[in-house]
């Protein structure tokens, strides 16, 4: 009988403003707690994949596995792929399982955004996705190189600012909803518009949160958790990646460019594994590290037409109560976004919808949830499906 992998636990530390823990403290935090929520203990784990901070060493994921006492491993490594890192280490998990190279494998991310090191998003630029040579020289920023893909965005469709608002204030909805949220207050569309431009056409409310925080899960052998009913499945998990500068992203090729991704690559893998469609989806992780950044996963995963994104949430849809709510934690745009493994927190958000653990935002019945994962500026991405482990 083939071997079925499941998430069998998760766990976050806590969120926000975390000056009492190191990077280390929070990242261990998430990973106990994780491997606690799956009845496991660290004797079980054969198997790390880390998403590390963006100042630590490249060898991190060996001293996360010396400080949690997992001594024997037949995986141990480093996903380092920014915001799609946590996507392609689920991928990555499974094929670890379903092949039998592992048993449980510990998936952790943490970093003190906020409070850790002064980070700011130029040294992000530098390190992140961006080419030294040609492009960081002129100071661009995340945020700029995001702005440049929301201007190109309004001009291709003909809209105005508005749309991009509509994503802040859906996934704000959901936060005023979860006690943990960092940023709960609702908001309207023109709150988005009067609030500070931070580049031009984004707003100060367009861009994601800067947090300290982690978040853990763990893959393992369907069956092997504590409470095997609250194993949640892969129904389908899909990749792709196209370039990785801004200026040779913006050039494109065939069907693909700076506003056309390739996340429909990564969504027809993931829809056909799971034999579902778009709309057959119940719950919508949907990577937000800024608005536009939803806008072009929207359509380009076949949930609406080009450039129909913003009328798309303004249905309703994806509030709470839609057919389809999104980010019901509040995403990294209100709940909290701790560098690249903030997308991690979708994934934990996922399952506990999926279990039925989520609280007063919980949706009335969720069979399907889809998650994606996005970097360097909308030219990494996964997308995950997941659904009950039975």
């Amino acid at each position: 009988m083939a071997v079925k992998a499941v998430i069998s636990g998760i766990g976050e530390s806590k969120l926000g403003t975390v000056p009492e823990l190191s990077t280390l403290g929070i990242t261990l935090d998430a990973a106990k707690k994780a491997v606690d929520d799956a009845g496991l203990t660290f004797q079980d784990i054969d198997g790390l994949i880390l998403h590390p901070a963006f100042h630590v060493s490249p060898r991190y994921h060996i001293i996360v596995a010396e400080s949690l006492g997992i001594y024997v491993k037949t995986l141990c490594d480093t996903m380092m792929m920014g915001g799609a890192s946590y996507g392609a280490a689920l991928q990555e998990a499974q094929w670890a399982v379903e092949s039998g190279r592992c048993k449980n494998v510990l998936i952790v991310g943490g970093e003190k955004l906020r409070t850790g090191h002064a980070s700011g998003s130029a040294m992000m630029a530098s390190v992140g996705a961006h080419n030294l040579d040609y492009e960081y020289p002129f100071a661009a920023t995340i945020p700029a190189y995001y702005a440049l893909l929301a201007r190109r965005y309004l001009h291709e469709y003909g809209l105005d600012e508005s749309v991009l608002a509509q994503v802040a204030v859906t996934t704000r909805r959901h936060a005023a909803r979860n006690p943990n949220a960092t940023m709960r207050e609702l908001i309207t569309i023109d709150d988005v518009l009067n609030s500070p431009i931070i580049s031009s056409p984004l707003h100060r409310l367009d861009c994601s949160l800067v947090s300290d925080g982690a978040a853990a899960y763990v893959v393992s052998r369907a069956g092997t958790s504590r409470d095997p009913s609250r194993e949640v499945g892969f129904l389908g998990i899909g990749q792709a990646q196209s370039y990785y500068h801004m200026g040779q992203l913006a050039r494109g090729h065939g069907n693909h460019d700076l506003v056309r991704t390739v996340i429909d690559v990564a969504g027809q893998q993931a829809f056909s594994q799971a034999g579902l469609t778009p709309e057959q989806i119940d719950f919508a992780g949907i990577y937000d590290s800024f608005t536009i950044t939803v806008l072009v996963q929207l359509e380009d995963l076949g949930f609406c037409g080009r450039g129909e994104a913003g009328d798309y949430l303004a249905t309703g849809i994806a509030d709470p109560g839609g057919k389809m709510p999104m980010n019901t934690h509040g995403g990294l745009l209100s709940n909290a976004h701790p560098g690249a493994c903030g997308g991690m927190l979708i994934v934990t958000e996922a399952v506990r919808q999926l279990r039925g653990e989520a609280g007063e935002r919980q949706i009335p019945k969720v069979e399907t949830a889809l998650v994606t994962s996005a970097s360097a500026v909308a030219s990494n991405f996964s997308v995950t499906i997941l659904g009950p482990a039975a």
